[in-house]
This record gives C-alpha cells, sequence and structure tokens, in this order.
C-alpha cells in the first residue's frame, strides 16, 4: 500500500475509534446519572393515599340509615327448598 494513501487512512481509522469510544463514554455516564437521579425520585416519592372517594363514602355514611334499607327474609323451611 502506498504511503500517502495509508497513514491518512491509519489517521482515519484511529480518528473514528476514539470519536465512537468517547461516545459511549458519554452514553454511559448519562446512563448512570440517570439511573442515579431516578433512585433518588423514587426514594423521595411519599406514598399515595390508598383510600379512594368511594371508600371515604362508604366510611361516613351514617350507619342507621344503612339499616332501614336492609331488608330481611325469614328463613326457607325445609319444604320450600328445591
Amino acid at each position: 500500500m502506498d504511503l500517502t494513501v495509508g497513514l491518512p487512512l491509519v489517521a482515519a481509522l484511529v480518528v473514528g475509534l476514539v470519536a465512537v469510544r468517547r461516545m459511549l463514554t458519554r452514553r454511559r455516564r448519562g446512563l448512570e446519572a440517570y439511573t442515579r437521579s431516578r433512585d433518588e425520585r423514587l426514594k423521595k416519592s411519599r406514598p399515595k393515599d390508598r383510600r379512594s372517594s368511594r371508600a371515604e363514602m362508604r366510611a361516613n355514611d351514617d350507619p342507621t340509615t344503612m339499616m332501614g334499607r336492609i331488608r330481611t327474609l325469614p328463613p326457607r323451611r325445609r319444604s320450600d327448598r328445591r
């Protein structure tokens, strides 16, 4: 191979290798920083309120009004069962 072609080719390969390594290093550092910040955000998150509005309504309803709506049936006799 001619020296005028070989030297620039080797230089281009070295520059390409350095550029790829820098790109991969930058990507890895960014991913590590994102993981650290995500972990910190998740650690500081406050617990979710476990009571839904429906649960609140049911807990705060007056039990006496609820008892008035319940209908009870007399127990079935053995002869009525199928």
